[in-house]
């Protein structure tokens, strides 16, 4: 009877261990469940903050970028806008430039049918009258170092051939004594006065008249070699004085549009958009004829 109960006892224990264990098994797959939902559920917040956290980011990248690009707009109006300011007075200065420029040319071409042939007559004179200063400075310049070419070289020559006629007159044959030259007062009065004055002993060789007249040559050569040192020299002074005169004339022949438009074509300083413009146009004179 014991033994009866007991088997039924344990059977009733083995049947509730069996629920428990069912029971346990069903409770762990609902803990298994609710872990795995958890864990989506977890996960697609962690994905929706870090969309927003990017979104927030983009957001404020948007605005600052739209705030450079409203400055930079700004920035850019304000530039355009001085820009047309500029232009608008480049327009109204060039339109003056346009109406003065227009004046210009009808006054020049008054100018044109009056005073062009006289300015041009003029300009050929002047050029004929340079070139013709130049020709002679040239030829006279060409003429001098010609005759100074030729001086020098005839009087090298002449004291060379007197050297050697000196050279060879000296040569006397021995036993002969040398001829002294004296102070002598008869030989002062026939002597010309732009000689040396040289008189010889009475009695004399025949070489000694020969070597009298080759001290005057050389005395003579002396005098024009000085004189045309001198003539040299006050050329040399002369050339300076020549050249600032072609430099005048060369400055006074000017451009030939400088000359025929002078009264349009001035140097004038550049004209700003505050400075006063006056206009000094002449009246134009009415032909005789």
């Amino acid at each position: 009877m014991m033994l009866q109960n007991q088997r039924s006892l344990l059977q009733d224990v083995c049947d509730h261990e069996c629920f428990l264990t069912k029971q346990n098994e069903g409770v762990v797959r609902t803990i298994l469940d609710m872990e795995a939902s958890t864990a989506l559920q977890v996960r697609a917040i962690l994905r929706q903050e870090d969309i927003s956290l990017n979104m927030m980011d983009i957001l404020e990248y948007s605005n600052n970028k739209l705030q450079r690009s409203k400055s930079e707009l700004q920035e850019w109006r304000e530039k355009e806008e001085w820009k047309k300011n500029s232009l608008e007075q480049q327009a109204e200065q060039l339109n003056t430039r346009i109406k003065n420029m227009q004046e210009l040319v009808s006054f020049l071409s008054t100018y044109m049918e009056h005073k062009y042939s006289l300015r041009s007559v003029q300009i050929a004179s002047l050029v004929c009258q340079l070139q013709q200063v130049k020709d002679s400075q040239q030829e006279e310049l060409d003429n001098r170092s010609e005759m100074r070419r030729m001086v020098l070289k005839t009087l090298s020559n002449t004291k060379e051939e007197k050297k050697r006629k000196v050279w060879r007159s000296l040569l006397v044959p021995s036993g002969l004594a040398p001829t002294l030259y004296l102070p002598c007062i008869a030989a002062q009065e026939e002597a010309p006065r732009d000689r040396p004055l040289l008189c010889l002993q009475k009695t004399q060789y025949p070489h000694d008249k020969t070597l009298q007249q080759v001290i005057w040559d050389s005395w003579y050569q002396q005098k024009w070699m000085v004189k045309c040192r001198e003539l040299i020299d006050q050329s040399k002074e002369k050339m300076p004085t020549l050249r600032a005169d072609v430099e005048v004339l060369r400055t006074q022949v000017q451009d030939l549009q400088e000359v025929i438009f002078e009264d349009v074509l001035l140097q004038r300083p550049k004209c700003t958009p505050d400075m006063d413009i006056i206009l000094n146009i002449p009246v134009e004179e009415l032909l005789p004829f």
